[in-house]
């Protein structure tokens, strides 16, 4: 076994370092990193004493190993990679500043806030010639491999139209107040899992997108909450997604997904993308389990094997100078769906996804 990369991480949040580690839907990534056979983690970063001080009580690290500036971190840490899972709006400051400093990088999704940062920082990360990856762990999932290799080993045959209803709650007073301030949250939150799924197992780019966008009475959001989007993609498959934020219902499966190809329908119903996944084929009664010789199915196992999955094909990427399961320019042109999405929403017209 060779030896560990040492790493760090920028930003304790929930995803990093849940709050409730019993009712957490994933173990996070100080935990996983923990078990991990491919980092160390040496230090981590964030502006809440009280979050630094949350890791040390723990016992992950001593506390001369935590960090509230991100510059004294990175410029007094001998280390390889940094994970960063600060909100998105730092995520393209710190990558920039990751790379200055030599560090390969693995960040949350969004890759950036916008397209032009992240049109800004191309270019720096191939003069730097490090690895970004992104991590759409929606790709990592196991109902996201079986779709990939159903479509691409010609399962469903010839894909005409994908179908994706998306409904939770997810007005929680609770949460951070920045959150509700966010413009778009659907799209920026869950959107990106999805229509990056999409991306990913049809092996093809968004063409142009129409929709319009609302909002309940009742939702403590600034931005609109729910979306009806229209999309075709550039082999002519058409997909039709809406979903809302702001459902009061906690009973229906928040996520229904119905892929319609010439040879049969693909079909999942699940909380956060969990198996099972369906096929029909046509002209028969018998339905297939795609995902028959998956055993635990469970939401936190999903989260638990995906992330896992993005650490090991991150080390992966590195020790082999290989691309990543999701790259710089792979998680550039995700965003540039959701920008191509929210103009569609508030002009009304039909937007090129290729002028973002």
């Amino acid at each position: 076994m060779k030896e560990k990369l040492k790493i760090v991480i920028s930003g304790l949040g929930n995803r990093a370092l849940p709050k409730n580690a019993e009712k957490s839907k994933w173990l996070g990534w100080v935990e996983l990193i923990r078990r991990s056979d491919f980092f160390q983690l040496v230090a981590v970063h964030d502006v809440s004493e009280q979050s630094l001080n949350r890791i040390v009580e723990i016992g992950y690290l001593k506390h001369d190993c935590t960090y509230q500036d991100i510059d004294l971190m990175l410029n007094s840490v001998n280390c390889d990679a940094i994970l960063i899972s600060n909100p998105a709006e730092y995520h393209a400051s710190t990558i920039r500043k990751a790379l200055e400093c030599g560090l390969h990088v693995l960040v949350e999704k969004p890759f950036v806030k916008s397209t032009i940062e992240g049109k800004e920082l191309i270019g720096l990360i191939e003069k730097k010639d490090k690895i970004v990856a992104i991590v759409q762990n929606w790709r990592s999932k196991d109902v996201g491999g079986a779709l990939y290799r159903a479509i691409q080993g010609g399962v469903a045959g010839t894909i005409g139209s994908i179908y994706f209803r998306y409904i939770r709650d997810r007005e929680n007073p609770n949460y951070p107040s920045y959150i509700f301030n966010e413009p778009y949250p659907l799209l920026y939150a869950m959107g990106i899992h999805h229509l990056d799924l999409f991306r990913y197992i049809l092996k093809d780019e968004f063409l142009s997108v129409s929709g319009n966008a609302f909002k309940p009475p009742w939702s403590l959001y600034k931005s609109n909450t729910g979306l009806n989007l229209f999309y075709r993609m550039k082999s002519g498959v058409t997909i039709v997604y809406t979903g809302t934020i702001s459902s009061q219902n906690k009973i229906i499966p928040q996520e229904s997904l119905i892929i319609d190809g010439e040879k049969g329908t693909l079909f999942n119903e699940s909380q956060w993308s969990e198996p099972p996944l369906w096929f029909y084929p046509q002209g028969e009664m018998e339905r297939v389990n795609l995902t028959n010789e998956i055993k635990d199915t469970s939401i936190s196992n999903q989260y638990n094997i995906s992330d896992d999955y993005v650490l090991k094909n991150f080390y992966q990427a590195i020790i082999n100078r290989e691309e990543p399961l999701c790259n710089a320019m792979d998680g550039l042109k995700s965003v540039a769906i959701l920008e191509a999405s929210q103009l569609a929403c508030e002009t009304g017209k039909e937007v090129r996804v290729d002028d973002f």
